[in-house]
């Protein structure tokens, strides 16, 4: 290579060189400016990263939930809420244990929860417990734990949200759905959870335990006659006063309506609980405030015993219920305890109710009818139609055995609908056969007038026999027309405007509010049974039935005794003005084709026997000893005095119920009935009677007592001075006459 080209190669080498020399400045110049680019982006993120932090803590800072940072066993951070939730100064937390602010029955529980946190990297889920605030109380809260590294160190950030209000409101709630918002007592929910706990424990221990069934009588009553708001104010009042009767450890609960339970925890015989219900029938038959007035209020109490009775809440809570029923029908105000027999006889009575459906389907009932009749023509007037069972196995039942269980089996619609048709059926069919039909009269049960639409009923019943609507009589029980008072006056009219009779039945053993009856649009007043029974010979029942038939008389109605037996009964109410009058003493109840012949022979009753005989001198002996009798008879028989005797009370009370008698001399000492108590009955029956007493205890403070109230004229002490009786004789005789 020559001088030229190596000269040239050097040029081209030396402009290569000089070339990259500028390529190499200008990708110097060009990294610099981006490498002052980054360096501005990054002091840029620097900054907008410090901003960050700031802006986070600010806004963990605001956030309302408290927030703590747990690092290796101490608190390291709290937020402001969190210094409010725990009533605290930072410097009285930092550095503190976290587990120390929780209640210690959620201790270990928090414990295990951060340490799940810290070992799978985890948010726990929310977990409820109560902190411990500086002052020593407590606050519910929801808490939930996140792993977080917190300067270069694994913590746990916990959020704890204030729940009080939410936990006040859920307790609430559970309040309401264990406990009656009336009273205040646990209801049957609860009372069923406690009555569990408490048969485990009994079980565990081998003691007893025990279940009360409380039942207020005539709670409707007080509800119907002063308001349902008195009607709380008494529920109230009975749960005060029956947890004043228990133990701390006893239940008092409401199940509803006027159903109260007591659980007698850890008895340890039969005598405590009866001690217990003793004082709780006592307690609450005491008068109340109700309305501004003292009222008095009595309950049926129902009692069960484990193990005994019931290993079950249901089972004893049950068969309590049943011994219940069964001091309802005692009579009230009492208690009883379940017995085998109780179950033995629901157990039939269930029985019966499967053989009534039967009954229904095989038509095994029958009627009898028992006639009615005018006091004042002797004729017959009416007939009452009388259900009776003819059963295949049970032979003829009576209504009294089987009406109570159709009642409580929801049958007593369908037989009380056969009722009525089988007797407009016969009606029909007497009137066919050309006989004087009588109006008949069907009683109606409480479910017909308030579930059936009884004045259509009796319209499509009627109409369909052809039948004129003044030979049908309902008869309406006294309770069912007050049980809802407007309501029965709503359906009265409306039988009324269809030409259909009504009674009120078995009047007397109600609780009728007269302001009601005399707005009651009925025909008659029946008189119970009960007091027709007892009419001659006790005064209460004496003054009820008189008193019924004037009440009746002066509100326009007809009064009508029912189960007249004796003359004396009979003689008794023609005496008073009663207008009719059915029972044993003109004919028992009779099968159809026997009232078809009665019917037609049209027997009337002898209205001269029901008149008073006339007075004539008349003494009145009564002992139960014949040779006294005579004796006194001879002594008398001179005098003009007609003498009449008996050797006890009750042919005394007939005698004097048939004949009107001036003297009533009777021997202390007598069967059944001694002399004072027989005086005092028949002094406000016949206040106008003078009696004398025979005994031989002249001393006696009964007696003096009985002279003090007039029940006793005179007394004759035995033995007897003949002068001394015909002069006490002579003298009552001229005190009556005069």
């Amino acid at each position: 290579m020559n001088a030229q080209q190596t000269c040239e190669l050097l040029s081209r080498r030396l402009a290569r060189s000089e070339a990259a020399r500028k390529a190499a400045e200008s990708l110097l110049e060009q990294k610099s400016l981006e490498l002052y680019q980054a360096n501005q982006g990054l002091q840029t993120l620097n900054n907008y990263l410090e901003d960050s932090e700031a802006r986070s803590r600010k806004v963990v800072e605001l956030m309302p939930e408290a927030i703590l940072v747990y690092t290796e066993g101490r608190i390291v951070y709290l937020n402001e809420a969190a210094l409010r939730l725990l009533g605290a100064r930072a410097e009285q937390l930092l550095g503190t244990p976290v587990i120390e602010r929780a209640g210690e029955a959620y201790r270990q529980q928090v414990g295990e929860q951060i340490q799940a946190a810290i070992k799978h990297k985890i948010t726990t889920p929310p977990m409820d417990l109560r902190l411990v605030r500086m002052d020593g109380s407590q606050v519910d809260v929801e808490v939930t734990g996140t792993a977080i590294q917190f300067d270069n160190a694994e913590s746990v950030l916990l959020v704890a949200r204030d729940i009080s209000e939410r936990r006040m409101h859920e307790e609430a709630l559970e309040y309401q759905a264990s406990h009656d918002l009336l009273t205040g007592l646990p209801n049957r929910s609860l009372l069923h959870d406690r009555l569990t706990q408490a048969i485990s424990r009994a079980e565990r221990y081998e003691v007893r335990l025990g279940v009360m069934f409380i039942d207020l009588d005539k709670f409707k009553h007080i509800n119907d006659l002063l308001g349902h708001a008195a009607g709380d104010q008494l529920l109230c009042a009975v749960a005060a006063r029956l947890q004043d009767c228990v133990r701390q450890c006893d239940t008092v609960a409401r199940l509803g309506g006027d159903e109260f339970v007591l659980l007698i925890d850890r008895i340890s015989d039969e005598s405590t609980v009866s001690k217990l219900a003793h004082r709780v029938v006592e307690s609450l038959c005491q008068p109340m405030q109700l309305a501004g007035q003292p009222h008095n209020v009595t309950c049926s109490v129902g009692i069960s015993i484990y193990p005994q009775d019931g290993q079950t809440p249901g089972d004893l809570l049950k068969r309590a219920d049943i011994a219940m029923y069964r001091a309802k029908e005692a009579g009230r105000n009492n208690y009883k305890f379940f017995t085998a027999q109780m179950q033995a006889r629901l157990d039939e009575s269930l029985g019966l109710e499967r053989q009534l459906k039967r009954a229904l389907e095989r038509e095994e009932f029958v009627l009898y009818y028992q006639p009615q009749v005018s006091l004042r023509s002797g004729q017959i007037i009416g007939l009452e139609a009388l259900i009776r069972w003819q059963s295949p196995e049970l032979g003829l039942v009576p209504p009294s055995r089987f009406i109570p269980v159709a009642e409580e089996g929801q049958l007593i619609l369908a037989i009380g609908e056969w009722v009525l048709h089988s007797a407009c059926s016969q009606l029909k069919s007497w009137q066919e056969q050309g006989l004087s039909i009588a109006p008949v009269a069907v009683n109606v049960a409480a479910s017909q007038f308030t579930h059936q639409r009884i004045d259509q009923l009796a319209v499509q019943v009627l109409q369909s026999f052809e039948l004129q609507a003044k030979y049908l009589e309902l008869e309406l029980t006294e309770s069912l027309s007050m049980d809802d008072p407007e309501s029965s006056i709503n359906w009265m009219r409306k039988l009324k405007e269809i030409g259909v009779s009504l009674a009120i039945d078995d009047f007397g053993t109600g609780y009728s509010n007269l302001s009601y009856l005399k707005r009651f649009p009925v025909d008659k007043l029946k008189i119970d049974r009960s007091f027709i029974q007892g009419v001659t010979r006790d005064p209460q029942d004496y003054s009820i039935t008189t008193t019924i038939i004037r009440m009746a008389h002066s509100l326009g109605l007809r009064t009508i005794a029912e189960g007249v037996e004796t003359i004396g009964q009979l003689h008794l109410l023609t005496a008073e003005g009663c207008d009719e009058i059915q029972g044993y003493y003109f004919s028992q109840p009779l099968p159809a084709n026997e009232i078809a012949e009665m019917l037609r022979q049209r027997p009337q009753l002898e209205l001269a026997e029901s008149d008073q005989a006339p007075y004539h001198r008349t003494l009145l002996l009564i002992d139960d000893e014949p040779q006294v009798l005579a004796s006194m008879e001879r002594l008398l028989r001179g005098e003009g005095i007609t003498v009449l005797t008996a050797d006890n009370a009750a042919q005394a009370y007939e005698i004097l119920a048939r004949q009107e008698v001036g003297v009533v001399i009777c021997d202390q000492h007598m069967p059944g009935e001694d002399g004072i108590s027989f005086f005092g009955g028949i002094k406000h029956i016949y206040p106008r009677t003078m009696r004398i007493l025979i005994t031989g205890e002249n001393s006696a403070p009964t007696l003096s007592n009985a002279i003090n109230r007039g029940e006793v004229y005179r007394f004759i002490a035995k033995p007897w001075d003949d002068l001394q009786v015909l002069n006490t004789v002579r003298e009552a005789l001229h005190r009556y006459e005069h």
